[in-house]
């Protein structure tokens, strides 16, 4: 497959995500098994939906090409009327759907798409063990122990980026990979300070990621009881004490009245030391792909909870559905989204995929651009268990950032907040559920 399609693929899962050498830490890597390679069959119409409008010319050609004998058409979610429900309603057949984790569960088994994907799976010999577990045993969770679906694609976790440049002006020692969150907080509070009356702030994040996505594993909601665990699972105390109880930190954004959650921007702009954001952005982003800011890389910092843990890995998962019109032709197209040849591209170029065998680990970020960046911090922990995901999860991750921002500007104690954040997402759950 050609690199343009190799790139397409990638640039499709990272843009739709933006709307997530190992270390000693790592699972053992694992020999790759060698796939089946059915002869294609005949003359057959696929609908490959997802919302992502980045599928390009290009990765439409290339995979026409791979599979010549096919009619391969893109539709994009993205657009007025073709969520998956407009596309029920219409009749539209949903022969391949892919979508991040959360979205797959909403997409396909909130819709009630799903097809239990075992016996292909073993059909075409895919091997399971080769893919991230944490991820797997998401998708066994969502599928009462089957499989609905199998990760492919580009994938995302959750780095700090760092402007060297402002750690350079303040003599600071650079980040490394393997430090702790009161390591990287104490670092922070140094590069927090005005300077020739110009503010700067030790580190931001993106408050959505950091929770929805957080390294301790936590569900937004209990599966087992519905209710929120801002305010019951003792870790979120810690967590917030540890990341947004900074004093120098906060006392800073108070001053300047100036949100903590940020992006790239913030990065970019010269005046924040760190960022926390999608390991993504490194390979898409102009500025940092053209080097105009002077910046690199390392591993998420860890919690004393769990040690050597990075956030979960966050995956595009395609999926056949009950509406699939031909399997044996919709299964080769998708067994070859998730194969090495698709993928192992992909990882040379730094991109994370979800897949730990030995030549992705060993290649990982051989090609990768610009050289000279510290690309193995990208698998340098291991993940986080995937959150079990709730129909209410957007509402009160937005619930959270509003109730963080609170804390960091002073305007509510960290108690206070927890429990109101507690009473609110119990309202948005309740509401859900009638």
């Amino acid at each position: 497959m050609n690199r343009k399609l190799h790139l397409a693929v990638a640039s499709l899962s990272i843009a739709a995500m933006l709307a997530g050498c190992s270390s000693s830490n790592n699972p053992e890597p694992r020999e790759a098994a060698k796939p089946v390679e059915p002869e294609p069959s005949g003359p057959a119409e696929i609908n490959l939906v997802t919302p992502d409008a980045t599928i390009t010319a290009e990765y439409l050609e290339g995979l026409r090409k791979k599979f010549p004998n096919y009619t391969i058409n893109h539709i994009d979610q993205s657009q007025k009327g073709k969520t998956i429900e407009d596309l029920i309603t219409t009749g539209v057949p949903i022969d391949i759907v892919g979508r991040a984790g959360t979205g797959f569960y909403s997409d396909v088994v909130n819709m009630k798409l799903e097809v239990d994907m075992s016996p292909y799976i073993k059909e075409y010999n895919i091997n399971l063990n080769e893919f991230e577990p944490q991820l797997i045993q998401y998708i066994r969770t969502i599928s009462n122990g089957g499989m609905y679906g199998i990760p492919g694609g580009s994938a995302i976790n959750h780095l700090l980026f760092y402007n060297k440049s402002i750690f350079d002006k303040f003599g600071v020692p650079y980040l490394k990979d393997g430090m702790t969150w009161t390591e990287v907080m104490e670092v922070a509070a140094k590069l927090t300070r005005t300077e020739s009356g110009v503010n700067y702030y030790g580190f931001t994040g993106h408050l959505g990621v950091m929770t929805s996505w957080n390294q301790l594993g936590i569900s937004l909601v209990d599966p087992k009881t519905n209710k929120p665990t801002i305010n019951t699972d003792e870790r979120w105390k810690s967590y917030f004490q540890t990341v947004y109880g900074n004093p120098a930190l906060n006392e800073a954004y108070r001053r300047d009245n100036r949100a903590f959650s940020g992006s790239t921007t913030r990065l970019i702009e010269g005046k924040t030391g760190i960022l926390l954001f999608n390991a993504g952005i490194a390979l898409v982003t102009k500025e940092m792909q053209e080097e105009t800011i002077n910046w690199d890389m390392v591993s998420l910092p860890s919690f004393k909870e769990a040690p050597n843990t990075g956030s979960p890995m966050n995956s595009t998962i395609w999926g056949l559905t009950k509406q699939t019109r031909n399997k044996k032709a919709a299964m080769e197209v998708l067994s070859y989204l998730v194969s090495d040849e698709n993928l192992l591209p992909l990882a040379k170029k730094g991109y994370l995929v979800p897949k730990i065998t030995e030549p992705f680990i060993k290649n990982f970020a051989s090609e990768a651009k610009p050289a000279g960046k510290n690309w193995k911090a990208v698998i340098y922990n291991k993940y986080a268990p995937f959150p079990i995901t709730n129909k209410s999860d957007a509402a009160i991750s937005a619930i959270h950032t509003k109730y963080i921002e609170s804390i960091i500007k002073g305007t509510t104690d960290m108690n206070t907040a927890l429990r109101m954040a507690e009473e609110e997402a119990q309202k948005v759950i309740d509401a859900n559920s009638r």
